[in-house]
């Protein structure tokens, strides 16, 4: 399955669990969606073929949960 049609059907599981107002589901495939997007975004880049450099690139870290700030690129 292509990343594109993972997110058509995450996007379409979202839409219904807006509809049926099941927000916490909502917002957990909506969360899920923007990582995929991200991961994309990020393969896409050059010299994304490196394991290592995927990776790496991947290991950004939120300042509030973890590593006391700092941003592994």
């Amino acid at each position: 399955m292509s990343a594109e049609t993972h997110l058509s059907e995450l996007e379409e599981e979202m839409a219904q669990a807006v509809a049926s107002e099941d927000f916490e589901t909502a917002a957990a495939l909506r969360d899920q969606i923007e990582l995929i997007r991200r991961d994309v975004r990020i393969m896409e880049q050059p010299g994304s073929d490196a394991p290592q450099a995927s990776y790496l690139k991947r290991q950004e870290l939120d300042p509030m949960t973890t590593g006391g700030g700092r941003r592994v690129k």
